[in-house]
């Protein structure tokens, strides 16, 4: 029995010609050859394993076929019949080979430049740095705990010995050595502001309020530093920002009051002084605003009366016994004006008015 082929899905045959003549075309090579595929001997005792083949060897091998019948088609017969199939053998032919060809190019993988560096990161990223200096221990650069510690304690006797100039430089070494330098806030700003360094003691205040801007106590006190130098806006300013973290704090208030008073605005300091007594009969400032009101307006023996209110709930003020001097001296009681003058220079020796006061009534005196 002849030996016939399995049927290939992409042969094309022929069932007839124009005469009725059947045409029977190879569909192999190995049929042409005459050689019998492996897989169909008789006494075949191994089995080879076929390869399987890649999309690229696969298209090349159809189209190979392709053309291969198609010359054979053209040559076995000259039927005009035949020739649509011989052009749809060349077109897929053709196809092929080109599909062939774009998947290998497009399966090539070039090497890609890389992307340069953008500006910013260009200029912004750090370059790594080798530091061949060994790091340095915290007594050999003297931020040791005892020695921030040490300092500290001195800075407080020299505050308890009034010796504010050493004290506003010793909390300076403290704010630099210490891992809380906010802990020296607000003494280093008032020991500048005690010896007068009214510059020192603004620049200390801004530091301690951008270690604790929360801090209202620090805001109101970096306020009156402002309001000593006279820069009553930013020091309004301040206490208002004190006032909106903490509704209640007097002193915020009585900055305020204390403002209106020094730009000449009389009722609203006497208001806002009236107010804060109200909630506090005690507080010598808002006494003070509410005397030095009285005294503007002439009124002296309700400003004395004030005046005489605060020396009793305060006797270490020494605005209170300025005042009343000259509550006595404008009242023609030279001796009562000495004695209260003497006593605000024990308390405050750096307040030259009075001094200037105190001496000239020593030289007008009998």
């Amino acid at each position: 029995m002849p030996l016939v082929e399995p049927a290939n899905p992409l042969s094309f045959a022929d069932e007839s010609s124009r005469h009725g003549e059947h045409v029977s075309r190879p569909v192999s090579a190995l049929r042409i050859s005459g050689i019998k595929p492996l897989y169909q001997a008789p006494m075949q005792t191994r089995r080879i394993p076929a390869k399987r083949l890649s999309d690229e060897a696969r298209l090349l091998k159809d189209g190979r076929q392709l053309a291969s019948r198609a010359l054979r088609l053209s040559t076995q017969t000259p039927k005009v019949k035949v020739w649509v199939p011989l052009l749809c053998s060349f077109v897929l032919t053709g196809y092929y080979l080109y599909t062939l060809h774009k998947k290998a190019a497009g399966a090539t993988e070039f090497p890609q430049t890389p992307p340069a560096p953008s500006a910013v990161v260009a200029e912004t990223a750090p370059l790594p740095q080798m530091s061949t200096a060994q790091p340095q221990s915290p007594a050999a650069t003297g931020n040791t705990d005892d020695n921030f510690v040490e300092i500290r304690k001195r800075a407080e006797e020299a505050h308890a010995a009034r010796q504010f100039g050493d004290e506003a430089k010793l909390w300076q070494q403290f704010m630099e050595r210490s891992p809380l330098p906010q802990e020296a806030c607000p003494a280093i700003g008032k020991a500048y502001e005690r010896v007068g360094d009214v510059d020192a003691s603004i620049q200390a205040f801004e530091q301690c309020v951008s270690l604790e801007p929360a801090n209202a106590d620090l805001v109101v006190a970096f306020a009156h530093v402002l309001q000593t130098k006279g820069d009553f806006n930013r020091a309004a300013s301040l206490y208002r920002q004190a006032l909106s973290k903490d509704p209640r704090n007097l002193d915020a208030q009585t900055g305020l009051a204390l403002i209106d008073l020094k730009q000449n605005h009389l009722r609203e300091a006497d208001e806002a002084a009236t107010n804060i007594l109200h909630k506090a009969p005690d507080n010598t400032d808002a006494l003070l605003i509410d005397g030095l009101v009285a005294w503007r307006q002439g009124r002296l023996p309700d400003a004395e009366r004030i005046f005489l209110k605060g020396v009793g709930l305060d006797e270490h003020r020494a605005d209170f016994h300025a005042f009343l001097g000259r509550i006595a001296e404008a009242q023609r009681r030279p001796q009562d004006a000495l004695r209260q003058y003497e006593r605000a220079l024990a308390l405050d020796p750096n307040d030259s008015e009075i001094a200037e006061r105190r001496d000239r009534l020593q030289e007008t005196k009998p």
